[in-house]
């Protein structure tokens, strides 16, 4: 799946939007001939569903689909609508989908992955429901970096393989980067483009910037993604960290201070933003401040105290006060 839509916000529909009447008509037209490019067809005479968030700027479009009792056809007609260099990488989150092009078919489960080519005729089946990611990708751009890039169209990917866990996992995340510039927007296309040539067979060049870039951006990524998943934790150390990330606890604190900090450092950072956070939302006045200390991983609360007032300016009280102010 894809998108053809130029700008870099986010575009988000469902077809729990429309009318049970209206909804294969307006996919037809609105997400099929104006955005995706695919013509939609249910699979059988029970309820069909989409939903999707999409992001398309140069070098990259990116989606994230809910799909069921759905297929999904590229056409001869939208084979020429002008997008035919694209690549198309499809990774699956949860459910099963087929699919069919060049006269193979791949059914894909939670965790493989398939490129396909926007060139040729194609279709995708949904028969349950289904999650995936979708990385629409410009072959000019891959071509340098994976040496006889159409081989790795209906190629397995294995679910194992480490580069595609990195690869789906900063897909994810990036749906958080605040994208405003256009510098931004080319970091974070580098990257996936690095980690998609890793995924399909970079060559050597290709493979040594990789690991100096979008490999190192992704783990970074995943390791700062960890911390504030786990802040509340008392027992959250380096060494936990980067045993869920598979790496050395020294590699992570490497990627860390190649971004200017430290673990500690980090940690801490996050635990204060996320205290502020607490006790100025009105929603949370009933939370005492030693709660909150105590809920965001602080076991000192005079620490606490200390680096808040350091950061912001102002005790934890005062905060507080502001809120309950803003309250009435």
């Amino acid at each position: 799946m894809t998108s053809t839509v130029p700008d870099c916000d986010p575009i988000r529909f469902s077809t729990c939007d429309w009318a049970e009447r209206d909804r294969l008509a307006a996919l037809r037209e609105l997400c099929g001939r104006e955005i995706m490019k695919l013509a939609p067809e249910p699979l059988s005479g029970g309820p069909f569903h989409l939903a999707t968030t999409m992001r398309s700027f140069p070098g990259l479009g990116t989606g994230t689909w809910a799909v069921g009792n759905l297929q999904v056809a590229r056409t001869r007609e939208f084979v020429r609508d002008g997008n035919s260099d694209d690549l198309l990488m499809l990774v699956v989150s949860s459910g099963v989908q087929t699919v069919s092009q060049r006269g193979w078919e791949r059914t894909l489960n939670a965790g493989d992955a398939c490129l396909m080519s926007m060139a040729e005729t194609a279709t995708m089946s949904y028969p349950s429901s289904s999650h995936l990611t979708s990385l629409r990708l410009p072959r000019r751009m891959l071509a340098p970096l994976v040496p006889n890039l159409d081989d790795a169209v209906m190629r397995p990917v294995p679910r194992d393989a480490h580069a595609l866990r990195l690869l789906a996992r900063y897909v994810e995340l990036s749906d958080g980067f605040e994208l405003t510039t256009p510098e931004l927007r080319h970091v974070v296309t580098n990257h996936v483009h690095d980690l998609v040539a890793l995924v399909i067979g970079a060559n050597r060049d290709a493979t040594a910037q990789a690991n100096g870039r979008g490999v190192r951006a992704a783990r970074l990524a995943a390791i700062k993604a960890d911390i504030v998943e786990n802040l509340g934790r008392h027992d959250l150390t380096i060494g936990a960290v980067a045993a869920r990330q598979r790496l050395t606890p020294r590699h992570v604190q490497r990627l860390l201070e190649g971004d200017g900090t430290t673990f500690s450092e980090f940690v801490l950072g996050q635990r204060l933003v996320r205290a502020h956070r607490l006790l100025a939302d009105p929603r949370f006045l009933d939370r005492s401040i030693s709660t909150v200390a105590f809920e965001v991983g602080f076991g000192d609360l005079s620490y606490f105290n200390r680096t808040f007032r350091k950061l912001y300016g102002a005790t934890p009280s005062d905060v507080r006060a502001a809120a309950w102010r803003d309250r009435r």
